[in-house]
């Protein structure tokens, strides 16, 4: 491997010959050519071709089965949000291997299309810097567009990828889109970030979908958005996923995993549970001062519903709970309103008003 000096001298010969500045060049790219320079690879001839076998490339589909039938239709519909011609979508896994393709017709006869195929290896070590590969090495959405690309060979597209993160911070895979659409580049890498996050929503309801998922964030009308906060909640209140949106919104108050909910929330879960069930957007207010919009994710199928109701009942309002009486009649309504599931029913059932029913639900 050579060392810095010579990388550094490289890398400066590389930039003459290619007409460019480094003042131009922002530091990813930069640190990306010299990791390039340092693997040997040469910008002025051809990437080595690294396409694996189609039986291979079967196998591995089969494993990601269940992913891929979420993300084909994202990058069907990201294919038709791009504009322009001589441009493709791919889905890679998490270490640039090509799994899906969707081209135009220009760009299935160009060059990018005949190198962007399903099974093709487009890894930093063998392609050198694009946009597919530098997501993999920093798990970050990229713009690597023209001559940034390390080799010439590519120095005519533009490159935007970003990475789908799971629930657990781990990138599960790679969107890329490359087109030579040189002046729609934040456009592009805009809709490109949208398909992933999408594609994170979707992952994070099929992982948690027997457990109560909730939306949050501090505006209401963001509430339906993929920038929305989402914590997977157990019948017992227990926290027992969150999304990337909501590591941020609530960072530092925990790790947001196997956490109470009341532990983060200054209203209990218990008081909330039955207006989420009846999805009433609801505001709540974290230990940090913070206060959040709230409703239940209508992808929420019910399996622990039972549990919640369950945990309802045995529970008073914070002005009955120190009182006997007052504690007995305060699970009474709430025991009632969880079979009921209408104060109206309940107050007619009990023969209190409706404004006493709805005291005690909050």
């Amino acid at each position: 491997m050579p060392n810095l000096s010579t990388v550094e001298k490289e890398f400066k010969t590389i930039l003459k010959k290619r007409e460019m500045l480094t003042a131009n060049m922002n530091s990813e790219i930069s640190d990306s050519w010299a990791r390039c320079i340092s693997n040997g690879l040469d910008p002025f001839k051809r990437p080595k071709r690294s396409v694996i076998s189609f039986q291979e490339l079967e196998e591995i589909r089969q494993k990601k089965e269940s992913i891929r039938k979420i993300i084909i239709p994202e990058l069907e519909l990201l294919y038709s949000q791009v504009a322009g011609t001589n441009f493709m979508v791919a889905f890679s896994d998490n270490e640039g291997l090509v799994l899906d393709t969707i081209y135009d017709k220009t760009c299935l006869d160009g060059d990018v299309g005949k190198a962007v195929i399903p099974g093709s290896i487009w890894s930093e070590k063998v392609c050198g810097t694009n946009g597919l590969g530098l997501a993999v090495a920093l798990q970050k959405p990229t713009i690597v567009s023209g001559k940034e690309h390390f080799f010439t060979n590519h120095e005519k597209i533009s490159c935007f990828a970003s990475p789908i993160i799971n629930h657990e911070g781990k990138t599960v895979g790679i969107i890329d889109a490359s087109t030579d659409a040189r002046s729609r580049e934040q456009h592009t890498l805009a809709l490109v970030n949208l398909a992933t996050r999408s594609i994170e929503t979707k992952l994070f309801i099929e992982q948690f979908k027997s457990e109560l998922i909730l939306n949050f964030h501090p505006r209401q009308e963001y509430l339906s958005t993929t920038s929305v906060g989402l914590l997977a909640i157990n019948g017992d209140g227990i926290i027992v996923g969150s999304n990337s949106n909501a590591k941020i919104m609530l960072h530092g108050l925990m790790d947001i995993r196997n956490q109470d909910f009341n532990n983060i929330f200054t209203e209990s879960f218990s008081s909330i549970a039955s207006n989420i069930l009846n999805n009433k957007i609801i505001k709540v207010t974290d230990y940090l001062g913070s206060s959040v919009f709230v409703v239940k994710n209508q992808n929420y199928n019910g399996e622990n519903k039972k549990q919640i109701i369950q945990n309802i009942k045995t529970y008073a309002c914070e002005d009955c709970k120190d009182a006997k009486m007052k504690r007995e009649k305060c699970i009474l309504i709430k025991s009632t309103f969880a079979q009921t599931q209408s104060i109206s029913k309940t107050a007619r059932r009990l023969g209190i008003s409706r404004t006493t029913v709805y005291k005690h639900l909050n």
